[in-house]
């Protein structure tokens, strides 16, 4: 259990990776859909051919038992196209590890080779990057296509690179993950604790001013979050700072103003009380 619990923590899904891997190492190829036919779609002209219909779906590609990779990553790579997609589809790479589980990879960002999959484009490359920590491999590696509708997606050949380069981001896309999740867990303890406060007209001036401290914050992460967009840092490092920020900034920018006119009414009203008490 220990053990499981330690690799999982070793385990980065770098799906936010926008640094090309095939700088790290050489490509190799592994899936010549002319010689392996896929597990969806059609091949045409030694590509695979992809009909969504306008319900969308799940598109199993290929499966690759017992892959050569070896070191700290690795990742699928390859070229596609697309045209007509509806909404926003990803390629995906599950990596299996006997008896520690099975982890992805996704192509999620806005550019670059990890870019999601939406509307139309020429010929571009994808990578579906990964890494692992103590020499652990992957027993099996699954390449999906899902699409959320119509659309027509053609993928060429897959190839392995190995060797992946340490990630050009502030933060890992795992790292990201656990920012949105443990932001949005405090944003929401704070928010009830400084609700509750306000509704019983209790401690103006811890809940006046921590609503100030927490809106200037937002405020300071929605800079923070446009420079890490203008400079091109991934998806896991710009998202939760503009999103956070973005909720500290509005809520309790919003809330200030509502529990500074509860508290000046509960303060009017006290006055009132006092004055008609008098003789």
């Amino acid at each position: 259990m220990k053990s499981a619990k330690a690799f999982a923590r070793a385990l980065i899904v770098a799906a936010a990776v926008v640094v090309p891997a095939t700088s790290a190492g050489a490509a190799t190829p592994i899936v010549d859909w002319d010689r392996t036919p896929p597990l969806s779609g059609t091949v045409v002209h030694s590509t695979v051919r992809i009909e969504a219909t306008s319900g969308g779906g799940t598109f199993p590609l290929a499966a690759i038992d017992h892959p050569p990779v070896d070191g700290p990553g690795y990742a699928i790579w390859g070229r596609i196209r697309y045209q007509g997609v509806e909404g926003s589809g990803f390629l995906e790479m599950w990596s299996v590890f006997p008896g520690l589980g099975r982890y992805f990879s996704r192509t999620l960002d806005t550019e670059g080779p990890v870019a999601r999959i939406a509307g139309s484009s020429d010929w571009r490359t994808f990578e579906l990057p990964f890494r692992v920590q103590d020499g652990v491999r992957p027993s099996r590696l699954e390449v999906n296509l899902i699409l959320p509708g119509k659309g027509s997606v053609w993928i060429d050949s897959l190839q392995l690179v190995a060797g992946l380069p340490e990630s050009s981001g502030w933060w890992s896309g795992r790292t990201g993950g656990l920012i949105g999740g443990i932001g949005g867990s405090v944003i929401g303890l704070l928010g009830a604790l400084l609700g509750s406060l306000t509704a019983r007209r209790r401690a103006r001036g811890f809940v006046l001013g921590l609503m100030l401290a927490l809106a200037v914050t937002g405020a300071g992460l929605i800079v923070v979050g446009g420079i890490a967009l203008a400079f091109r840092q991934p998806y896991a490092v710009w998202f939760p700072l503009l999103l956070g920020g973005t909720i500290l900034a509005v809520v309790f920018g919003n809330g200030l103003r509502t529990a500074r006119r509860a508290f000046e009414d509960a303060e009017l009203r006290k006055m009132r009380a006092l004055d008609l008490s008098r003789p």
